[in-house]
Order: structure tokens, then sequence, then C-alpha cells
């Protein structure tokens, strides 16, 4: 049996979302090959780690792991974590080099991003195939996040070049969807022909995530409503100040808004509903994998944001796990990026381009108990669609095929 090396900065018992999806592909390619994990150490976030009787998963004995150390710089300080992810990059593929066959393949993640530019020079020299399972695309992803303020900026145009020579060296870039392969095609280049591009989109949890009429909200919340929910990270990416904006001015009694989750955005967001006396806004804490279900299904309408300039950047993977609660999505962001196009082709939600402030707002002002009906037959769409198309079987199904 083949050996393949899994190199990534987060693995199993971590919980987050990285951790979490190479953990259940390693499983999987367990059938087909010798699976060796070079890897962080274990961290000390016990809500990120797998709980004692979670269900979801437990690691295949067959799986061989070698941890790496890692610094003890501050990981809120930008600066100190791009030292720490240059250092941890520099020690995990140091060991991949050392125990690197000839006949062995290498399965990447995008994140951190110097793995990414390391493991293409040990490419170059050592001619192993490598896969890149794209989750971030970097420099492009800098710039909505205010990392890098301009793409005209001498930085920028380094690092981009120095990115784009990286992902030319893989023999196959796995991409979320069809936005980011079109954005990978434009940074290959004429190399195109010899890197194999293929869509392997994220999966729904349609064992552990299951459609339930009950919201817990509704037992101590008084008035029931229709709930609208926000379930995730909380950063400055998601554009969520500007939707706090957009829901102060909406004056329909019918609706709740609940924002699950922890990020650098949360205080200030609850700083601003404070401050302006919105009274149907209200802030969960963050919450772990087996807790999903119960969280996702306090809602009528799931939202989903992509950030002003994410196109083909990335695909919000929690998409599928709302798909799977069988709510429908309201999307805000490019209506032709991935999301946008499944929710627009199998009728289970609704668009919004981000800069359609009266659009959105217009559609939460007509969002009334007459349309419960309606939510309700998205909901249900949304669930089938998780089970025919995106179940964990049939996406692992996809990467034992690419693999």
């Amino acid at each position: 049996m083949k050996r393949i090396w899994i190199v990534t900065e987060l693995f199993y018992p971590e919980e987050t979302s990285t951790a979490y999806i190479l953990t259940k592909i390693a499983q999987r390619l367990t059938e087909k090959y010798d699976v060796h994990i070079i890897c962080g150490p274990k961290t000390y976030d016990k809500n990120s780690l797998v709980a004692e009787n979670s269900k979801s998963q437990l690691l295949n004995s067959n799986i061989i792991i070698q941890r790496v150390s890692d610094t003890k710089l501050d990981k809120n300080k930008l600066l100190s974590r791009i030292i720490r992810f240059i250092i941890l990059s520099w020690k995990l593929s140091y060991t991949l080099w050392k125990n690197l066959e000839s006949n062995d393949s290498i399965l990447i993640v995008t994140n951190p991003a110097p793995l990414l530019l390391i493991i293409s020079l040990i490419k170059r020299i050592r001619k192993n195939k490598l896969y890149v399972l794209v989750h971030d695309v970097f420099p492009e992803n800098t710039i909505p996040a205010n990392i890098i303020t301009s793409s005209d900026s001498l930085l920028y145009k380094i690092l981009k070049k120095v990115f784009d020579f990286a992902y030319r060296q893989a023999d196959t870039l796995i991409v979320l969807g069809r936005d980011m392969k079109e954005v990978m095609k434009k940074k290959l280049g004429a190399n195109k022909r010899n890197t194999d591009i293929q869509i392997i989109e994220n999966w729904a949890e349609t064992d552990y995530i299951m459609p339930n009429k009950t919201k817990n909200l509704d037992m101590f919340l008084a008035n029931p409503k229709i709930d609208v929910q926000y379930a995730g990270n909380i950063g400055r990416v998601q554009g969520l100040i500007n939707f706090l904006h957009i829901i102060k001015s909406i004056e329909n009694p019918c609706l709740r808004f609940s924002f699950w989750g922890e990020g650098a955005c949360k205080q200030e967001m609850m700083k601003y509903v404070e401050e302006k006396k919105i009274h149907n806004v209200y802030f969960f804490k963050g919450y772990t994998r087996n807790e999903q279900s119960s969280v996702l299904n306090n809602c009528d309408i799931a939202i989903v944001l992509l950030a002003k300039g994410m196109y083909g950047l990335g695909v919000p993977s929690k998409s599928y796990n709302i798909m799977a609660a069988g709510k429908p999505i309201l999307f805000i962001g490019d209506t032709n990026s991935e999301i946008a196009l499944e929710i627009k082709d199998n009728k289970i939600g609704f668009c919004f381009e981000s800069e359609d402030s009266k659009g959105i707002c217009s559609f939460f002002q007509n969002l009334g108990e007459q349309k419960l009906s309606l939510l309700s037959e998205m909901g249900k769409r949304a669930r089938c669609l998780a089970e025919e198309k995106y179940s964990a079987q049939k996406i692992l199904d996809k990467f034992m095929q690419v693999i």
C-alpha cells in the first residue's frame, strides 16, 4: 500500500473546521493508503477538542501521527502570528523532508500560508505527488481582511508572484466551488494544463444534524417570532456590523435576530445593539460540534454572509450544515458565488448583493407569518439537497477518486 503524508497545523482531537475535515479525509484514505500525519501539538482550548461523548468521529488506529512543537508567541497579535506560522510551517516541512520517500504522496491545506510555500519547494526538488486542498486563497484574501490595504502595493505584488508559483507546483488543486475554480485558473495562468483543478465541496453532517421543528428559543424568550439566525465566527470579514445597521432600520415586530458564536466583532456588535436600543437582537455563546444540530434548529431562516471582495476566495462551509438542518438560507454576498448559485438553482433560499441594503431591508420588512409555509418548503428542499448531493459519504467518495 502506498503512503500519503497529510501535513497540517491542526488535526484530531481538534474539532475546528480544518482539523475536522482533514481528520475525516484521513480516516477514509486509510482504505487506499498508509496514512501518516505531521501536525502541530494538541490545543489547550477545551472548546475545540472532541467531546468525550462525541459520536462524530473516533480516530482510526491505522493513522500514524507525528506532532511538532509550537511556539509560545501571542496568537492575537498580527506580527507574532506571522512569525509563529513561519516557524511552525518550517517545523512541519522539515519533518516531512526527513521522512519522505520517492513514492509517497503529500496532501496539505492552504493554511497556514507559509506551509504552501515550503511544501511546494519540497515538491519541486523531490518530485512527489502533491495535492493541495484550497480553503483560503492567499494573498488575495488579505485584501478583504484589511491585512494588506491595496492590490497595487509592492508587498502584495511580491506575495502574489511567489504564491502563484507555489500553487503551480501542485499536481492537483482541490477547490470548494465553481467560483474558486475560476480564481485558481487565473492564478495558474499558462501552467493550467499541468495542474489539475478538481471541485470537491464541503459536506453536510446529515447523520448528526437533523431537522427539528421545535425551537429552544421559544422556551425562554417571550412571544414566539420568525427567527433569523447567524451562527459561526463573528469576525470582521463577515461584514456583520453593516448587517446590524440594516437591522436597526427594520420595523417588523415579527422578527427576532440571534447571533451564535464568538469573534473579534462580538463586543462591538453587542455595544451597538445596546446603544441603539435594538430590542429584537440576541447574542449567544459559541457552541461545540455536538451542539450544532440544536443551535441550527433555533431559526426559521439562517444567514450566510460573504464579504465584499471574497468572491472565489472561500466558501462558507456552514451552509451545508444549514441545509442538513432543513433551513432556508438568506445569502448576502456576491450572487455569482458557489453558495448563491446553489440557492438559486435549487430554490432553497434568497440571495442579495452586499451593497443591496434597500433590497435586504425590504425583504425583512415583508417577512411575516404568511411566509412561514414558503420557508418550510425551502427548508425541505435544502435537506433533500444535503442528503442527495452533500452527504459525507458522497463527498468523501470524491476524495477517494481524486487522491
